[in-house]
């Protein structure tokens, strides 16, 4: 269905994407079983923005791990891993899209042990597609806050 290619972008673009946005949370969890959230089918499910979530490879993944997201019944994305370091470490690009919106995109999650649990932090680097008319001086503000009460969802498929 996302018939529209991304360019291809790397950790690089974490760096100088237009625009990059780092969440944190703290999760009273192991990264182990935090990791079990982030790839199992249920992720994002608290999130009603996301109507849609599959993965397009079988288990276990790794990295060429392919998933198909729907926000807003708006875009389809094709989500491909280029790192799946298990326990520790998850990132991603953008491949394509059903609506040509996106330049780039990369979400890059990083797991770290704490006394209590797991920290996660939640990169996002993005780039608008020009005259897709994302007015990022106006998301950037609203997506830091945005983004670190979705990444907090987690808890809930953590109980």
């Amino acid at each position: 269905m996302p018939a529209h290619p991304l360019r291809p972008v790397d950790d690089d673009f974490l760096r100088t994407a237009p625009l990059v946005v780092r969440s944190s949370v703290d999760l009273d969890a192991p990264p182990s079983r935090v990791w079990e959230v982030l790839g199992s089918d249920e992720m994002w499910s608290w999130l009603p923005l996301i109507d849609r979530l599959e993965w397009r490879t079988p288990r276990p993944h790794a990295a060429g791990a392919v998933r198909r997201l729907r926000l807003g019944r708006f875009v389809t994305v094709d989500e491909e891993f280029y790192r799946w370091d298990v326990d520790r470490r998850a990132t991603f690009r953008v491949a394509a899209q059903s609506r040509p919106v996106l330049d780039g995109l990369i979400e890059d999650f990083l797991l770290d042990p704490t006394d209590r649990g797991t920290r996660l932090t939640w990169t996002m680097a993005v780039a608008p597609r020009k005259g897709a008319g994302l007015p990022l001086g106006l998301l950037a503000p609203l997506l830091r806050p945005g983004n670190t009460v979705a990444i907090g969802g987690i808890r809930k498929l953590l109980r």
